[in-house]
């Protein structure tokens, strides 16, 4: 991260406009949200210190931002200043919000904007969670006195700082809108491909023994198998595909990784264009190494380094995935997304850096926040409600630009609504 502390590069000084944030003290923190705020817009920008106010100039055509300034000279705005940047440590903070934010406050602005920012983005409040976990052993969101907020609906980050660039009168294009669904593969071939007491007596008690060996035999499809259909529908600009290597644990595939049509069909996609990333296994959050062996596995498929990741049942520790995903060589990571609701948990569409609170350190490692997972409602029984929410979810970010991801598995294809993606690629 580039330190633009107190004058502004050649390059950037000879730029028509930017932004002087004009701040009481300059702390990593500050730093690491004002970058990553002007690099969705690539803007430029310097942070002045009060203590060398008097001596800068600003250049000519910047806007001045003044965030917790004791200095008198008016500026162009005034942001709300909590103090959050210039704590120290990992301690919980419940900080309050109304419907468009975290820390609402007094000034020209409604949010202390850079406060809310690093707050969600750095995943803040887990570092030290008071309010426990789920029955997954994942974060318990829906615990969380603001987890029914309005704001996650929409990624509300993007959308405060457009509004303030609006009202700082800087008017400038937004982000291209792209969308594409990220496959979880977590059981290629359930049926044909495995065998064992549990295949038994699962096809006994659901009924379906006779189906599973038609599907053995090549009789029937296997219902799980539904690459076919994926790649017939979605080319790779709009789809991209983790896999499962792992029978480590009984939440784990059902199919072992070395089966030779798993090998097989992974080495297809890869050759049709499909990025191919990693779907660490269930145990892995607890055994980092185990990510590394199971990537080395997918690489030797794949013939090449594997640089993206998702997490199984979404299983994380917050800075632990980070170090381990960054150890492992994974430079994208799409976990981060609420695992009993749909909505923007980092409240943005753009990919962002990670940021280490406990070592107040930027990391090698890019995050993308899914916008939805469909078992937020098939496991609820609520199916007939995903059309509508995907359909929201467009909307919402063709008006913001960014990516939005999908989280979605090959064994709930027939939950897809498929003609809304199918029109989404015409337009």
């Amino acid at each position: 991260m580039a330190d633009d502390r107190h004058t502004a590069s050649a390059y950037a000084a000879a730029k028509e406009s930017g932004v002087v944030w004009r701040v009481r003290h300059y702390t990593r923190r500050l730093a690491y949200i004002v970058e990553t705020f002007h690099s969705w817009s690539d803007l430029p920008y310097v942070i002045v210190e009060d203590e060398v106010w008097t001596s800068y100039t600003p250049p000519t055509g910047w806007r001045i931002v003044s965030y917790g300034s004791r200095i008198k000279e008016k500026a162009d705005w005034e942001l709300p200043y909590s103090g959050f940047l210039e704590k120290e440590g990992t301690h919980f903070l419940l900080p309050s919000w109304n419907e468009g934010g975290f820390f609402p406050g007094e000034g020209d602005f409604g949010w202390d904007l850079l406060a809310m920012g690093f707050y969600v983005l750095t995943l803040y409040p887990l570092y030290d969670w008071p309010y426990g976990y789920d029955e997954w052993g994942l974060y318990a969101w829906h615990r969380a006195p603001f987890y029914e907020a309005p704001f996650w609906k929409e990624p509300f980050l993007l959308k405060r700082w457009y509004e303030l660039l609006e009202r700082l009168e800087l008017h400038l294009p937004k982000p291209p809108f792209h969308w594409e669904i990220g496959w979880d593969i977590d059981h290629l071939y359930a049926w044909k491909g495995r065998d064992g007491l549990r295949w038994w007596l699962g096809g006994i008690r659901r009924g379906n023994l006779h189906l599973r060996l038609l599907a053995r035999w090549g009789k029937v499809p296997d219902p799980y198998n539904t690459l076919s259909l994926i790649t017939a529908h979605f080319p790779p600009q709009h789809a991209r595909f983790f896999f499962l290597l792992s029978q480590k644990h009984s939440r784990d595939s059902l199919v072992s990784p070395s089966h030779p049509e798993l090998i097989q069909a992974i080495q297809n996609l890869h050759a049709q264009g499909y990025c191919i990333g990693i779907h660490p296994s269930f145990t892995t959050r607890e055994n980092p190494s185990l990510l590394i062996q199971e990537k080395h596995l997918l690489e030797q498929y794949l013939k090449k380094p594997v640089e993206c990741s998702r997490q199984h049942y979404l299983r994380f520790f917050v800075p632990q995935l980070f170090v381990s995903l960054v150890e492992a060589g994974i430079k994208e990571d799409y976990t981060l997304t609420f695992p009993k609701r749909s909505g923007f948990l980092l409240g943005t569409t753009l990919p962002i850096r990670a940021y280490r609170v406990d070592t107040d350190e930027v990391l090698p490692l890019w995050l993308i926040g899914p916008a939805l997972m469909d078992q937020v409602y098939l496991s609820q029984g609520k199916a007939a409600e995903l059309p509508l929410e995907v359909s929201r979810l467009f909307s919402v970010v063709k008006e913001t630009g960014g990516r939005l991801h999908f989280l979605w598995h090959n064994s709930t294809w027939e939950a897809l609504p498929l003609t809304i993606f199918l029109e989404a690629q015409v337009k």
